[in-house]
């Protein structure tokens, strides 16, 4: 019997890998694509932003063995630094793209201080989150890229329109809005943040596990997530603050 549940959990984890990585493709293909049949200065920003993220996470995995052997005294500490780090590397990548093909609306603002201001926190504690979360479940690769894509869809697809109904804004109630999310985005948000959770995950993967791991649980791992409600607050004070602050 427990050799029958192994096998059966050995085929699921190569199925949520395929599924991950045409997933992943899709996303890239669909920005690609965008950038090319919808030739607008949005699209070309988009589309850069997410294939260099794809192409940053790629280059921290061929060079991990060097910086894990760095970075492993402190696994857990410097695995929430890297996810903090890997963030804002994207953060301002999003925002230089922006301004290389004079878009708008890519970065959460223009201005990389108040980006920073913004973002940050988020990152800080979906990082605090995810890397406790990690060390205590072990997650597989497939899994951690999904789940980095769910905490993506919950800060700028669900946070960011939500913010956005202050001035004006009812996407999030349409369903147009949620066809495009699933159908494109979403798979897009894989490769925005894999280097946030999946380098990350692989520090924490040199540590030994505080106890014996149960199977996975998905309550835990979207943990971070509940974050999401004061961090929400922390934009609305935020917005009336930096309203009143000429930049």
């Amino acid at each position: 019997m427990i050799s029958l549940a192994k096998q059966h959990h050995s085929v699921l984890s190569r199925y949520a890998s395929r599924l991950i990585a045409v997933g992943i493709a899709w996303g890239l293909l669909l920005a690609l694509l965008a950038a090319i049949m919808d030739s607008t200065p949005e699209t070309a920003a988009l589309a850069a932003s997410i294939w260099s993220a794809a192409l940053y996470t790629l280059g921290l995995r061929a060079t991990r063995r060097w910086w894990l052997s760095c970075l492993s005294g402190q696994a857990l500490r410097n695995a929430v630094i890297l996810s903090i780090f890997n963030a804002c590397v994207i953060e301002i990548e999003f925002l230089v793209f922006e301004k290389i093909f004079h878009a708008e609306g890519i970065a959460a603002s223009p201005n990389w201080i108040v980006d920073l201001i913004l973002m940050v926190p988020w990152y800080a504690l979906m990082a605090l989150s995810f890397v406790r979360v990690q060390n205590i479940w072990r997650f597989s690769t497939a899994a951690v890229l999904f789940l980095g894509a769910i905490y993506e869809l919950g800060a700028d697809g669900i946070v960011g329109p939500l913010m956005g109904m202050f001035f004006g804004s009812r996407q999030l109630f349409t369903l147009q809005y949620w066809l495009l999310m699933f159908s494109s985005a979403f798979w897009g948000f894989i490769s925005v943040y894999s280097s946030l959770v999946l380098p990350p995950a692989w520090l924490v993967a040199t540590t030994e596990p505080p106890g014996q791991s149960p199977a996975p649980a998905w309550r835990a791992a979207l943990k971070p997530l509940l974050w999401l409600l004061p961090y929400a607050l922390y934009l609305l004070l935020m917005m009336v603050v930096l309203s009143a602050i000429p930049f």
